[in-house]
């Protein structure tokens, strides 16, 4: 099971990057985007991070900032 601890929204409120921690205490990843489309309005995954299994919240952070393109710009 996963559970989210720490979210980080784009600017614009359209994308974001979750950190959760797993089960067995390590962390990764996701990020997602926001579908505004009429027939969905809801986030959706937007990439696949599942590689990322860190020991430390700090450590998803930064490989989240390395790898996602728009929170590497921002």
């Amino acid at each position: 099971m996963k559970r989210v601890v720490k979210t980080i929204l784009s600017p614009d409120g359209l994308r974001k990057v979750e950190i959760y921690q797993r089960g067995n205490g390590s962390f990764g990843f996701v990020a997602m985007r926001f579908s505004n489309e009429p027939t969905e309005m809801c986030w959706l995954e937007d990439g696949r991070y599942s590689a990322c299994h860190t020991p430390t919240i700090e450590i998803a952070e930064r490989e989240a900032r390395g790898r996602v393109k728009w929170l590497a710009e921002g």
